[in-house]
């Protein structure tokens, strides 16, 4: 016959009954049940509702900024736009040197005797100093030139005076390119004479 071995009774507790748990509360409702007792709640809630309402207001103004930007520059464009292209600045005009202050080198391009000569007699007579008188590279000049230096504001003022002075008429003035230093003796001007003068 089988033998039963009693089972041992936890003190305090009956056999067959199970120990109550402690009743826990849940996390959000402590939190919030501690808010509640702190009296923060009411400034969380206020923070949350600020949150909602920024929110919106942020995105309204980027929106606006853009807007604004847009309108502003296409009206610049078409302010720019009506006034039409700037007009280049126009070049200060030079006024001629005076005689005395622009020497001149006279070549002779007719090949004819004396013609550089006579030009230069005449361009003393009208108080231009001469630096050089002399024959040009060649004789194949079918116009009579006078040539002025590049870099010198006043050149074409005071070729063009030299030519209405001395009724060198079909002249043409050009830059002075191509011609040594030596050859014409620190001149402004260098007239190369293809027609002979008028007296």
């Amino acid at each position: 016959m089988p033998v039963s071995v009693p089972r041992r009774r936890r003190r305090g507790v009956r056999a067959g009954t199970r120990r109550p748990r402690a009743y826990r509360m849940p996390m959000a409702v402590a939190e919030q049940q501690f808010l509640l007792d702190t009296g923060a709640w009411r400034a969380v809630r206020r923070r949350r509702r600020l949150e909602r309402v920024a929110l919106p207001l942020i995105i309204a103004g980027a929106v606006l900024a853009v807007v604004l930007l847009l309108v502003g520059g296409t009206f610049a464009y078409r302010l720019v736009a009506d006034r039409g292209p700037t007009a280049p600045a126009e070049p200060k005009a030079v006024a001629a040197p005076e005689p005395a202050a622009t020497p001149i080198a006279v070549w002779n391009g007719l090949g004819a005797d004396g013609v550089a000569a006579e030009a230069a007699r005449q361009l003393m007579l009208a108080d231009y100093p001469i630096t050089a008188v002399g024959d040009a590279p060649d004789h194949s000049f079918e116009k009579t030139y006078v040539m002025y230096q590049v870099d010198d504001p006043a050149g074409i003022p005071a070729a063009k005076r030299l030519i209405r002075q001395l009724r060198l008429e079909g002249a043409v003035p050009t830059p002075m390119e191509g011609v040594r230093a030596d050859r014409i003796g620190g001149a402004r001007l260098l007239l190369i004479v293809a027609d002979p003068l008028k007296h």
